[in-house]
Formats: structure tokens, sequence, C-alpha cells
């Protein structure tokens, strides 16, 4: 009878849990904006004081860093040493692209798509002025974090012309690109630490992705997803450090589970972030920055091109739209004109996708931040059930 009766309320609670999560799914902004913004804003205070709380119970340590740093910025910032001045900008360059990089990998799957907003354009930019000037030393007029300094590049009056090489291009390009998906590692931490803290705590996760994570394994879906969420499980899980490298190096929107898992199984942080670094910062952003690169050249775009006028029927077609794209992007991009002809929709099209992308991220982040303090309050309450029917 009380094996019965354990059963029951287990079932209960159960049965609580997954109407408390369903209603939580329901609270996104564009459905219930006034309960959005509440629990967001309420999200926000909780982690502002949390963060306070941290730094004055480490205050000491807290005052050493900020005044460590404090110093080397000053130092930097006001040094007329050409040395330090170079290293200065380095530093300033690897903080831009890296905080871009973790933008774009953080929550699962909502992340802005920085390569798509900037790591692209800019290369796509020094790539286009590298082969129309036939030179890539543009000196210190293109600065990779002042987005305006792409397209107001001058190709130098007495430079000498050089061949210019898509392996040239990648050495130019390479910095900021590796930068942009070490920060994109960086990104990938919080599923990691989030599931090896619950594994550690042998409590239940506080977190919803890691909550339906577990669940999903659980079910027989036949579904592609469903299927290949467990197949990057397993492979994480067998394979270890090599596993972790491989889902890392190819496109991969559900790596975040690669981290989960990781963190479940207790992986060495060492091993998880090696690989994850080795994965995304060298040979995945490589594969993408030379791929961009060779659709951008002028010799590969051009041999396209004669390619496509040996098409039947529509050869031409496409090649004449093709060089009348190339010959816009480089007039809007590389001498900054304004095209007379009538408006490309193509263009409006692109922008309005871009301001939605940056748009549908600021939402996310608002709707995650909303549930994750409903998740809390919810979890409170399981709990204090849970004691009550156990009294």
């Amino acid at each position: 009878m009380a094996t019965s009766l354990i059963y029951t309320n287990v079932d209960h609670l159960n049965a609580l849990k997954r109407d408390l999560r369903k209603k939580r799914k329901e609270v996104v902004i564009w459905s219930k904006p006034l309960t959005t913004l509440f629990y967001f804003t309420m999200e926000i205070g909780h982690l502002i004081a949390i963060f306070l709380s941290s730094l004055w119970r480490r205050r000491l340590i807290t005052t050493t860093i900020i005044s460590i740093i404090g110093s080397i910025v000053y130092v930097l910032t006001t040094t007329t040493s050409p040395e330090l001045q170079f290293v200065a900008f380095k530093i300033k360059e690897a903080i831009f692209w890296c905080i871009l990089g973790i933008l774009s990998s953080v929550g699962l799957g909502t992340g802005l798509h920085t390569f798509i907003l900037f790591l692209g354009p800019y290369i796509a930019q020094v790539t286009m002025h590298a082969y129309s000037c036939g030179t890539l030393d543009f000196g210190s007029q293109l600065d990779s974090t002042r987005q305006n300094t792409w397209s107001s590049i001058q190709c130098p009056e007495d430079g000498l012309k050089q061949t210019v090489t898509i392996l040239a291009v990648l050495s130019k390009v390479r910095f900021p690109a590796m930068m942009w998906g070490a920060g994109t590692a960086i990104g990938e931490l919080p599923p990691y630490f989030v599931a090896r803290a619950a594994r550690l705590s042998g409590e239940d996760p506080d977190d919803e992705d890691l909550e339906e994570f577990h669940e999903s394994l659980k079910q027989q879906s036949k579904s592609f997803i469903a299927s290949t969420k467990r197949f990057v499980h397993d492979l994480v899980q067998r394979a270890g450090f090599w596993g972790i490298f491989a889902c890392a190096a190819i496109p991969n929107p559900l790596f975040d589970l690669a981290g989960i898992t990781c963190g479940h199984f207790l992986v060495p942080f060492r091993t998880f972030f090696t690989a994850t670094v080795l994965g995304k910062a060298v040979v995945k952003v490589h594969f993408q920055v030379l791929l961009l690169i060779t659709l951008m050249s002028k010799p590969i775009f051009d041999a396209l091109v004669n390619k496509f006028r040996n098409v039947p029927v529509f050869g031409n077609v496409i090649s004449n739209t093709l060089l009348r794209l190339r010959a816009r992007t480089e007039a809007k991009y590389m001498h900054g004109e304004t095209s007379n002809e009538p408006t490309n929709w193509l263009a409006v099209g692109l922008a309005m996708l871009v301001i939605g992308m940056v748009v549908g991220f600021l939402l996310s982040i608002i709707n995650q931040l909303a549930q994750k303090n409903m998740h809390r309050r919810d979890r409170a309450h399981l709990l204090a059930k849970a004691k009550s029917e156990d009294l």
C-alpha cells in the first residue's frame, strides 16, 4: 500500500512538472508581452544581485584584478611605442571578434549569426579590395574592428603590385577569423558547466534545456532531429576527444548537445575545451573562410562566369546577371557609390533578413530569461509540494 502511494505521488509530481513546463513555454513576448516582461525584469534583477554579491564576497581579488587590468589598459592606450601600440590593437581585435563569436553560439541555436553579419562581409570586402588593388598592403586604413573602414580602403598609389592568391588573403584575415572561432568555442561552455554541475550535485538540473535533452534521449522517436541528437550523444560518449573534435569541426547546429553530454559524463574540462577550440577555431573556421574567399576571388569568379556562358539557353543570362551583381557589389562596398538603378529588392530583402535576425536574437534572450525565472519559481513550488506530500 505504501509503495503504491509513493508511485502515485511521483506520478502526480511528474504530471505537475510537465504541466508547469508547458505553461512556461507559452510565456513568450509575442503572445504574453506583459507577463514575459515581468519575469524578464525579475530575472535581470536576480542576476544583478548575484553578480554584485559575488563581487562583494571576492572584493579583494576583484579590486586587484581591476587595478591590474586598468593599469595595462592605461599603458597600452597612452603609449607611443609602435610595438606596444601593435600589441594594444591586437588585444582589441581579439576581444572584438571573440565577443562576436560568443554571441554567435550562446543559447541553444538562438545565437546572433555574427558570421553572416560581420565576419563574412569583412572577409568579402578584404578579398574584393585585394584583387582590385593587386595588393594586401592596406596599412593602417583597414581596421577589422571598425566596420566603416572595410569599404573605404584606398588602393596605395605608389604600392607595388603583387600576386594576390587565396592563401595570401587567408593569411590577412586569419587572426580575426580564428578569434571569432575561439569565441564560438567559449560560447559552448555554459551547457557543459550546467550539465556537469547537475551531475555532481546529484539533483534535478536547474536548466530547462538540460531537462528536455535528458527526456529526448529516453524517447524512441524516429524523427531526423531525434536520431541526430542520439547520434551526437553516442559519438561524444564513445569517441571522447575525437568525437568532440569531429562534432566541432563540421557545421553542426546540435553541438550544444555535445557540451551537455560531456558535462553529464564528467568529461574533463581540458579535454572538452581543447577539442572544441581546435575543431571550431582551427578546422571549421578555416573551411568557412576558404570557401568564402574562393567564391569572392576574381579569378575564380571569372572562371565561374565563363563556365556559365557554355550553358545552353540561359548561359548568357546567368553570366550577365552575375557580372552586374559583382559590379554593383564592388561599386557599393569598394567605392561607396550609390546606384541610380531601380530598387534592388534582393538587397532590401537581405537587409530585412539581417534586421529580423537581430530582433529575433533580442526577443529570444527576453523569452529565455523570463522562462528561466519562471522555472526557478516552479522548481521551488515542486520541492515544497514534494515535502508536503512526504509528510
